[in-house]
């Protein structure tokens, strides 16, 4: 149960969800700006998550210079792909 969205463009974001993950929650990310935003990007995908109440995932983040609202797209876009729905 994996899902992907995004791309490896200029201002976007490539998000890997797998719901199959067994414990909580983990947020893995990979940014040249994590430093800076790190802890935005993280709140972020994290309120997505809690929004769609997911409980249990892995999300691979690999920033590009998207905006937050371009994440939360992006895991939400994964989450339904994970799920099976187009």
């Amino acid at each position: 149960m994996i899902g992907t969205a995004g791309n490896e463009k200029s201002d976007d974001v490539l998000v890997t969800v797998d719901l199959s993950h067994k414990e909580g929650i983990e947020i893995e990310l990979i940014s040249k700006i994590e430093k800076l935003f790190g802890k935005q990007m993280k709140e972020v995908v994290l309120n997505t998550l809690k929004e769609l109440n997911i409980e249990k995932a892995k999300v691979v983040v690999q920033d590009f210079g998207a905006l937050d609202f371009v994440i939360k797209a992006r895991v939400k876009t994964a989450i339904n792909r994970a799920r099976g729905n187009k």
